[in-house]
């Protein structure tokens, strides 16, 4: 079972990671820079000391340190966390293109991580971005019931087998169908009340956005 201290690590919604990504690629630039203009200082300023310049140097180090580490802490983590194998070759009647087909891979996994995080952290935001419509809503209304409730849900070890078997001549909408299993685990204010290993299928219309796919209808059904 994946460590608990790796799940909310993988389950940082991607927005905000890459946010993290960018202070910390600002942060080392500007450390470099800061590095670069000293050693380009031929000649200490009149009553600096060895110390001063010492500790200058010390405190360049740290910060540099400090944004490598900030950096590599919020990379993603998500790959351990849900493994997702798409199948295009039966979809139609429109053929399913090489850069569509890595985009609705990308997506749909990422829609997955944000839905775990949302049910085990009851995080209505998580769900902004990946989902709409319908699906949307009925995630909304889960994470609100358990809010109420004090429970909260945990996707763990999650696979997917994803298979597109329809995808319009117009490129505007997408089905899939999901064979997935993952660790379902449920808590009642942070106790542990409910874990079992689940097989389910869904049916899922994704439709393309701005610059990425989104999740229209996550339909669990009792078989293809």
């Amino acid at each position: 079972m994946t460590a608990l201290t790796t799940v909310h690590i993988t389950m940082i919604p991607t927005s905000l990671l890459t946010a993290m990504n960018t202070i910390a690629v600002a942060m080392i630039t500007t450390v470099a820079v800061t590095v670069g203009s000293a050693r380009r200082r031929r000649v200490p300023s009149i009553g600096s000391s060895i110390r001063s310049r010492g500790t200058s140097r010390a405190t360049s180090r740290t910060m540099a340190l400090l944004a490598l580490s900030f950096f590599f802490f919020c990379a993603p983590r998500s790959n351990a966390a849900v493994n997702v194998d798409l199948n295009v070759t039966h979809a139609g009647p429109r053929t399913v293109e090489s850069l569509t087909e890595r985009g609705i891979l990308r997506d749909y996994r990422i829609a997955w991580i944000s839905l775990a995080h949302a049910l085990e952290f009851n995080a209505l935001d998580a769900l902004s971005g990946p989902f709409v419509a319908t699906a949307k809503e009925s995630l909304a209304d889960t994470v609100t019931s358990q809010r109420r409730s004090g429970l909260s849900t945990r996707y763990l070890n999650q696979n997917h087998k994803v298979e597109a078997v329809y995808y319009a001549p117009e490129g505007d909408v997408i089905e899939l169908h999901d064979a997935a299993d993952y660790q379902l685990q449920i808590l009642d204010g942070g106790k542990l009340i409910h874990d079992e290993h689940v097989v389910m299928h869904y049916v899922v219309l994704m439709t393309p956005a701005a610059d990425h796919w989104v999740v229209r209808q996550l339909q669990a059904v009792p078989q293809f």
